[in-house]
Parts: C-alpha cells; structure tokens; sequence
C-alpha cells in the first residue's frame, strides 16, 4: 500500500469519526472531533501540494469541504465556549446519507490512486537524472519571450538510429512520456523532447524547478479538448494551441543540431502542429512523423452567423455557439505517417467526428501512412497519462476489451513506434552499414488501416510481423 492510500485512508478515518460521533456514546462528548473535518481538509490540500494535481481526490476534497461547511455553527459554539445542545437528536438518515458519500469518495479516491510502484519511481526520477541519463537546458526565444525546457536522452554508442524529437501532451510536460523516451532510447535512439512555460503541466524554468502553468490557458485547453472540433470558439482555442506547439517544433529542429534521420512523435496539438510543420517546410529534416491523438482544429470551417436576423431573434442568435459544418483542406503529407488514435475510431460517430482529419489525413498522403488502435485504448492511453491518473482510463476508456495490465498500452505503444521506424529503415536504407532496429511483436488485438502507397513498404511490419 502506497503512502498516498494510507493518508487517503487517514482523511477517511478522520471525516468517519466526526460523522459518527453522536451515536457513539464513548466519544459524543469528545467536542474536538468536530476539528477532524477541517484538519483533513488541510491534509488534502498537503497532499495536493506534494503529489501535484490528483483527479481522484477531487470527489473525496468536494465532500469533506462539504462536511466543513455544514460543520460551521458547531465550529462557532465551540470557539465561543458555549455548550451544544445535547438535547438535539442526530438524525441517522443524515449520518447514512454521510457514510455512504463517504465510502463512494473515499472509494474512488483508494481505487484510482497510481501503483506504489509508480509513485517510488517518481521519487527516485531526479536521482536517476543525476546520474547521467538524460541532460536537461533551458532554449529561449527572445523573439516571442518564450522559454522551452528541453530533455535530451544521449545515445552513448558511437552510431545510433537517428534522433527523435517528442513533443508531449499539453498540460502533460515530460514527465508524462518518460515510459515512452526510455525504451526508444534503449533501442538506439537519440530522443528530445521538451515542455513550455505556461502551457504545460510543470514546465521548468532555468534552475529546473516546476514552473506552474497559467489557469487561464489549462482552462482554454480543456475546452478546446471538450468542444474543439464542435463549436467555434473553443476551437479557436485549440488553433492557438496548435501554432504554439509548431512555433516549438521550428525553433527546437531550426536551433538545434541533431544526427539525421530525426523522426517526430507528437502528441494531440503536437501532433497536428507537426502535420502542419511538414506541410509549409517542404525542405524540413524530418524522415517521419507518428501523431498520436492530434486531430486538426485548422482544418474545421464553421457555419457563418445569421446576419440577416434582427432585434430579440438576431440577438440570441449572436449568443448560439457556431458549431462545425465541414472539414476545409488538411495538410498534404509527403513523408511517413503513422497515427495513433483511441479504439474509438471504430465507432462511425467517432471516426466521423474526432478523427475525421486524421482519417482523411492518413489516406491522402504521398508516402506510406497507416492508422493504429490497441484495444481498449483511450485518447490518454498512449502515454504515462493513464498511469499517473488511472481515473481517466476509466472515464475515457476505448470500446473494446481493455488489457487488465497497466503497463501493456505503454509497452505497445513503444513498439509500435519502434516497428513503423524498422519499416521506414527497411524501406529507405539498403546500405550495408546502416544501423537498423528489431521489430517487437505487439499483442492483443490492433486495428489498423493504412493508405494506398504499396511502393517496398508492407505496413503489416507496425505490428512486427
């Protein structure tokens, strides 16, 4: 059992008592429980405050606020010295309604927590950066005030197999592919990746210390992830986002020298920026692109506003949001794609809503392009996202039969890069010298789809077969 289900289970222990307090005849007269609330509210926002945001406490943290504010005029008799009034009955309907949100929160909170096995890693990781296994800069572009935190996994053999260029999550940082660096480094890569200040969860500024992101933007994200590729204005949001993370790409590949070939992996704007970045630099480096997540909000149009309405019907029409109407043109692609998404895909409404600029994407591109999905596997699935939160696998799971084991989306994900890299080596390079990788199996079950392009390319090698 990991520290954080024990102090989980302490804030449970505190809460219960103070709810069950006038039925017990031992402790009724114990007034200082009714502080147990409040000291377990102060608990959880230390707990907060060392283990970063936790998505599975926020139930639990609502309750027990709850608890305290119902607690406020006992609170108040007590500082006042006064007596309460121990003729009052306690309600037990009160007192079952309190336990069982108590349980249900308190449930989530214990059954959503990460491994131990992960949060001892976590605390081990700047250790680990100590010794030696990845060098870390700050890049400044003092053309737009913008810093980038930038990690770099240091290939040691004198020959590698190129370098990769991740760009991460938004309000994810580095911290959430670390388990996807790691094995493509072992592999015999070179692997770069980085965070923004202001825009990822933490970036880092020059002594390396977490920089929080703004609420503003974390607040624009969201929407833009919700509603992006449906109404208007989250989905300007979502553009903005989008030309941030392909401002990053330009300066990081433009300032940085890098042993060629240089693959990108980019997850959701990340993604969508490096299809756009590949589009406008027709003479860019890159040998090829894996989008993970990353549909495109540039390439949605929107029905105009109805200009002709006037007076009480054109002024709740100018208050509707506009909503989207149809895809406009997407990057024309002319190096190797290949595009993780969710198992959702399979569903019509979900290959016809969120992926439908990937779909089109994939089958019109100019080189080999194919299209993934693992089974079970939700949007998040594809990174540490699900293994530091794994509340979100629950919430936004896939739709097919999820893998029980917490490290298989991970492991398979890592494969499936390093096959489609074996593929594009295989394809491109016949020199005798040229250093190539071993494609890995992937288990289970794996949809996938691909375009046309047949020329010495099999995209059943994704897979290691």
């Amino acid at each position: 059992m990991s520290d954080l289900v024990l102090l989980v289970w302490l804030l449970i222990v505190l809460v219960g008592l103070e709810l069950i307090r006038p039925f017990i005849k031992s402790i009724r007269d114990i007034t200082g429980i009714i502080l147990f609330p409040i000291l377990a509210l102060v608990l959880l926002l230390l707990v907060l405050y060392i283990y970063g945001f936790r998505p599975e406490l926020i139930p639990l943290g609502v309750f027990i606020f709850i608890v305290v504010l119902f607690r406020i005029p006992k609170l108040v008799s007590l500082l006042q010295r006064l007596r309460e009034d121990e003729d009052r009955t306690p309600s037990f309907v009160l007192l079952v309604i309190g336990l069982l949100f108590l349980s249900i929160t308190g449930s989530v909170a214990i059954v959503f927590s990460p491994s131990k096995d992960f949060l001892a890693g976590k605390d081990t990781a700047p250790l680990t950066a100590a010794k030696g296994n990845f060098e870390t800069f700050v890049l400044k572009d003092s053309s737009v005030g913008t810093e980038y935190f930038i990690r770099s996994y240091k290939g040691s053999a004198e020959k590698t197999r190129g370098t990769i260029l991740v760009i991460p999550p938004v309000s994810g940082s580095v911290e959430v592919v670390d388990s996807i660096c790691t094995p493509l480094f072992a592999k015999g890569f070179s692997i770069v990746t980085l965070s923004q200040n202001g825009l990822d969860l933490p970036a880092y500024d020059v002594l390396h210390k977490p920089v929080a992101p703004s609420i503003k933007r974390t607040a624009e994200y969201l929407l833009s992830f919700i509603a992006g590729l449906r109404y208007k204005t989250p989905n300007e949001y979502g553009r903005r986002i989008e030309d941030e993370r392909l401002l990053a790409i330009e300066r990081v590949i433009s300032q940085g020298e890098y042993e060629l070939p240089l693959y990108i992996i980019g997850y959701g704007a990340g993604g969508a920026a490096a299809l756009r970045y590949l589009a406008q630099h027709k003479d860019n480096p890159v040998s090829a692109l894996i989008n993970i997540e990353g549909p495109l909000f540039y390439s949605l149009e929107f029905k105009e506003r109805d200009t002709e309405a006037s007076g009480v019907k054109g002024f709740f029409a100018s208050l509707l949001p506009r909503s989207f109407s149809h895809i406009g043109t997407v990057p024309y692609i002319e190096k190797p794609l290949m595009v993780l998404v969710s198992d959702r895909i399979k569903k019509t409404e979900e290959r016809d809503d969120r992926y439908a600029t990937l779909v089109r994407v994939v089958h019109q591109s100019e080189a080999p392009a194919v299209l993934v999905a693992l089974t079970g596997a939700g949007p998040f699935d594809y990174s540490d996202v699900t293994v530091q939160y794994p509340i979100y696998s629950a919430l936004m799971g896939g739709v097919g039969n999820r893998v029980r084991s917490s490290d298989y989306y991970v492991e398979s994900t890592a494969a499936l890069i390093n096959n489609f890299i074996c593929s594009i080596e295989k394809m491109q390079t016949e020199a005798s010298d040229t250093v190539r990788g071993v494609p890995y199996p992937v288990s289970g079950d794996v949809y996938m789809e691909y375009n046309g392009y047949s020329n010495s390319y099999n995209p059943r090698e994704v897979l290691g077969k």
